[in-house]
């Protein structure tokens, strides 16, 4: 007799069991990447560590120190396609990390699903997966300031790249398209087909002497895609996992409103009313003037109804200039 058929058959309670551990696993995600925002100074967050909690309300039994090691395997890896030191000029150094990242590694931008929410998971392209611009250019950034080349992500609307931190150096790199080197007029022509030709694009060139990480407004933009993307999908139970990442990761006060409203409405959508009416009760008090303050006056009466008033209500990002997001992060 095979050693298997003395095995019992899986209980019902066994997986109950198992869907209870990986909850509970997620929920470590959240609690791991609070203590880490709850750091009143910026500079000392890392970026990294915080993604990869972001990224393990998908995959419930991500490593996070294995996927720390595997970036500084890769950055030794790429060591060896780096020039000599005294030759390290900083297009030279651009084209070396170009090579190793999408020709030796054959890191991409998905192109054919991008809202997968995947695209949006640090452990995901790390694994030499697909993703947007915003995780590769997390990816090319851990690389190039482990090889001694500080990069640092500049907030275009819909489309994030980063950029050298050398001098008045005016370039860009568009890491989803295979590191393609842009000056600020290449960029904004970029921007503007995007827009139409009846909006005038002008790149306001100050932000190349700004050298300043924004830890929190980068894993908002982040967090931003994702929550968008649930909330398209109507995974509405995802969507108020991220925000409640979001809720420890808003840079300034006004997007921290904002993320509650957006709880708020999520809690309505799931039919969990006393939740609803708390969270955009506060939103309303905080900001009693607000655009949307009509319509969310409506969701909370509705609520005050015996039957489901049946108000439909969605997050339309009315916050992405504010919280440093855009829920189009596409080229």
């Amino acid at each position: 007799m095979r050693a298997s058929e003395d095995e019992p058959p899986a209980s019902d309670d066994d997986g109950l069991l198992a869907s209870f551990n990986k909850a509970l696993l997620k929920r470590r995600g959240v609690e791991e990447f609070g203590k880490l925002l709850e750091q009143d100074d910026d500079d000392d967050l890392d970026v990294l560590r915080c993604a990869l909690w972001i990224a393990q309300h998908r995959n419930a039994d991500l490593d996070v120190e294995l996927c720390i090691r595997q970036m500084d395997e890769l950055a030794k890896e790429l060591e060896e396609y780096m020039p000599p030191q005294e030759e390290r000029y900083p297009l030279r150094v651009i084209g070396a990390i170009n090579k190793f990242v999408y020709e030796v590694k054959g890191i991409k931008g998905n192109t054919l699903d991008y809202y997968d929410p995947d695209n949006s998971c640090i452990d995901k392209v790390l694994a030499g997966g697909p993703g947007i611009p915003i995780t590769i250019a997390l990816l090319y950034m851990e690389l190039a300031r482990r090889v001694g080349f500080p990069m640092v992500g500049v907030n275009l609307p819909a489309h994030f790249m980063i950029r050298p931190m050398v001098g008045d150096m005016e370039v860009l790199v568009d890491v989803f398209n295979e590191g393609k080197i842009l000056f600020v007029e290449d960029a904004e022509e970029l921007l503007a087909q995007q827009y139409g030709p009846e909006v005038t694009v002008k790149i306001d060139r100050s932000f190349f002497t700004d050298n300043t990480v924004r830890p929190r407004n980068f894993l908002t933009r982040m967090l931003t895609n994702l929550k968008q993307i649930y909330f398209n999908s109507t995974d509405y139970d995802s969507a108020l996992t991220i925000a409640e990442y979001q809720a420890y990761a808003a840079p300034t006060d006004d997007v921290k409103n904002f993320n509650r409203r957006d709880r708020g409405i999520l809690f309505y959508l799931m039919k969990r009313y006393p939740e609803a009416t708390e969270a955009l009760s506060e939103y309303l008090e905080a900001d009693p003037e607000a655009q949307d303050a009509p319509r969310i006056r409506d969701i909370l009466r509705s609520m005050e109804m015996p039957a489901d008033g049946g108000l439909g209500m969605g997050m339309d990002g009315d916050d992405d200039d504010r919280d440093g997001g855009d829920d189009d992060d596409k080229a």
